[in-house]
């Protein structure tokens, strides 16, 4: 079972954790995948598939291949996506695999980046070596994707979690010694209950024999920080709604 305490202040990774901040480049309102075509006002007509959430940033996966992985080779992703990860990973001259349930997802990362992404289940598949690790896994009850089989159809927080810490320490066996992680988490609130995935990760990664190497805050937009205070900072989006933290970690 997972353990779903929030005692951050007995947690000796959450307390050495180094902070570092990157500011991510805006990626328009149309973001990396160009234009919509199904129109927003009829909230029945978004397909319930990845086609609706923004893009992994591609400047954070860029700074993540050339400065975190640099050292790296064989770089594994559990949640491939759209194949903005896979391009950057690419670029950097690095060998990347990775691994989707959407089949929309990876027609995409295809089309739009030219690259070839698995359609595989990491809780089930085989998980290749590997020697870095780069992803954005999903967002319990936020994220609905087309397959069934999928963290996201999983009902109850706590089973979430569970499974979550099942799927890491799946992944993480077949981590070489050395290993790096860059894993893009947030924490977020639905109907006034705070969902901290962020820390669930750093538990999670602590019992697969991993060490903090940094944690990076990404801020999305640059403002002001006196703006951040007014009462229209919500309605004019000057608060970042995902992929709020980027965990470095090294396997022990």
């Amino acid at each position: 079972m997972a353990d779903i305490s929030n005692n951050k202040l007995n947690d000796i990774s959450y307390k050495h954790m180094p902070v570092s901040v990157f500011d991510v480049a805006k990626m328009g309102k149309k973001g990396i995948r160009g234009k919509r075509n199904w129109s927003t006002k009829n909230k029945k007509s978004i397909p319930s598939s990845r086609s609706t959430y923004s893009p992994f940033p591609p400047d954070v996966a860029e700074w993540c291949a050339q400065y975190f992985l640099r050292d790296k080779q064989n770089i594994f992703d559990p949640f491939a996506g759209w194949g903005e990860r896979h391009r950057a990973i690419k670029d950097a001259s690095k060998n990347y695999i990775g691994y989707d349930i959407s089949e929309k997802a990876i027609a995409n990362a295809k089309e739009k980046f030219g690259v070839d992404n698995i359609l595989a289940n990491s809780m089930t598949a085989e998980i290749p070596e590997h020697d870095g690790l780069l992803t954005c896994p999903p967002y319990w009850n936020l994220e609905k994707y087309e397959s069934k089989e999928g963290l996201d159809r999983i009902k109850e927080w706590k089973k979430f979690l569970v499974d979550y810490e099942t799927l890491w320490k799946r992944v993480s066996e077949k981590a070489l010694s050395g290993a790096r992680y860059c894993i893009m988490v947030g924490d977020w609130r639905k109907k006034n209950i705070f969902y901290d995935l962020g820390y669930q990760t750093e538990k999670v990664m602590e019992k697969c024999g991993f060490k903090p190497f940094d944690k990076v805050i990404l801020s999305h937009k640059k403002i002001s920080p006196i703006k951040l205070m007014l009462p229209q900072a919500k309605r004019f989006g000057y608060t970042p709604k995902v992929h709020q933290y980027l965990y470095i970690y090294e396997k022990c």
